[in-house]
This record gives C-alpha cells, structure tokens and sequence, in this order.
C-alpha cells in the first residue's frame, strides 16, 4: 500500500503543481490586460492632447500673418503628433498580443490542470478500489478460516459423540 500513497503523493504534487501554474499564468494574464488598457487610455490621451494641439496650432496660425516656414513648422509639430499617435497604436497593438499570448497559455495550463487533476481523481479511485477488494478478501479469508474452525469443531463433537462400539 505504501507504492499507492507514493504514487497519490505524486499524482497530488503535479496537480498542486498545475494549479500554480494556473495562478501564475492568471497573473499574467491580469498584467497583459492591465498593460493593454493603460497603453489604450495612453493612445486615447495622445490623440485627445494631439487634436487639441493641432487645432491650437492652426488658430494661431489663423489669427495672424505668418510666414511660409511657420506652416511648415506647423505641419512638421502635426507630423510628429500623428507619428507619437501611431507608435502607441503599434504599442497597444504589442500590448493586444501579449494578452492574447497570457490568455492561450492559460488555457494550455487550464487544460493541464484539469488532466492533472482528471488524472488524480483517476488514480484515488483506482487506490479505492483496490482498498476495498483488499478488504473483501481479508474479509472472505476471515470468513473462510471461521467456517473451518467451525467445521473441525463440528468434526470433534462428532468424533467425540461417536461411539465405536454402538455401530457392531
């Protein structure tokens, strides 16, 4: 019986140990998320800033006479904003992937688990049922040697009532 506690000892370690596993790729998954909605709220920031820029750019541009190159200034300041702009989309874009990425890996490790604990589950009651035959036959042998001493008792009280010389 002691290889069945080894083995359930084993079988309980992977299990405990695909459990962690779960919980660490949960956390994972939280701080994918956590990044992809701070990088989105970023985004959300830089365009709402970069509108409010341009147009604040454009107004001054309108209320006074300019020169040619304070256009093209203007112009490069909205380049550059919308470049900002685009460099945090490819970033929420990376953010994006990475949550996907944490969440396949914590289905993987869901679907681990749920082998590791199938298999457990499995082994516990193969462990029971052996338990119980065991049982059964210790049981079955107990009765067996009952019946034998009940029979030979028998036997003697025959063997004593018996009287050799009534037979002739």
């Amino acid at each position: 019986m002691s290889i069945f506690r080894d083995l359930l000892a084993i079988k309980a370690f992977r299990e405990n140990k695909a459990e962690t596993a779960v919980r660490v790729q949960r956390d994972a998954l939280r701080e994918a998320r956590e990044a992809r909605e701070a990088a989105q709220a970023l985004l959300e920031r830089l365009v709402r800033e970069g509108l409010a820029h341009e147009m604040q750019l454009y107004r001054d541009l309108c209320e006074r006479i300019v020169r040619l190159r304070e256009i093209e200034d203007v112009q490069l300041a909205v380049v550059g904003l919308r470049q900002r702009e685009a460099q945090q989309q490819d970033a929420v874009v990376a953010a994006t992937k990475v949550q996907e990425q944490a969440n396949e890996k914590l289905e993987t490790a869901r679907a681990a688990h749920q082998e590791a604990s199938r298999q457990k589950s499995k082994f516990v009651d193969l462990a029971r049922n052996y338990t119980e035959e065991q049982m059964r036959e210790t049981e079955r042998k107990e009765d067996l040697e009952m019946e034998e001493a009940a029979s030979v008792k028998r036997d003697r009280e025959d063997w004593e009532a018996y009287d050799p010389e009534a037979v002739t």
